[in-house]
């Protein structure tokens, strides 16, 4: 493979989906799409709350890589801000 294929499939946008537990209301989309957007090489965030069931689907568009566990530690960190939430991801297979 040459280094301009190389360069291309690196800058391939990707998706990532999964659910966020514990948004039960517009200021929890808020926060959770402000601290997403501090990771690196995100694209696009769309989040669609169903706060009757206290959760959001989120699908991430990105470039590059983009790790679980970074995700996981953001939502961890604005859950320590809150005494009322405690986010956590459930990854989708």
């Amino acid at each position: 493979m040459d280094e301009f294929n190389k360069k291309e499939i690196n800058n391939e946008l990707r998706v990532m989906r999964f659910q966020v537990f514990d948004v039960e209301c517009g200021n929890c989309v808020y926060k959770i799409k402000r601290a997403l957007a501090t990771l690196p090489d995100v694209v696009d965030i769309n989040i669609t709350p169903d706060f009757d069931n206290s959760k959001a689907v989120v699908i991430l568009r990105y470039k590059g890589n983009l790790d679980k566990r970074e995700i996981e530690e953001i939502l961890k960190e604005i859950s320590e801000e809150s005494p009322y939430h405690e986010y956590k991801a459930v990854w989708e297979s």
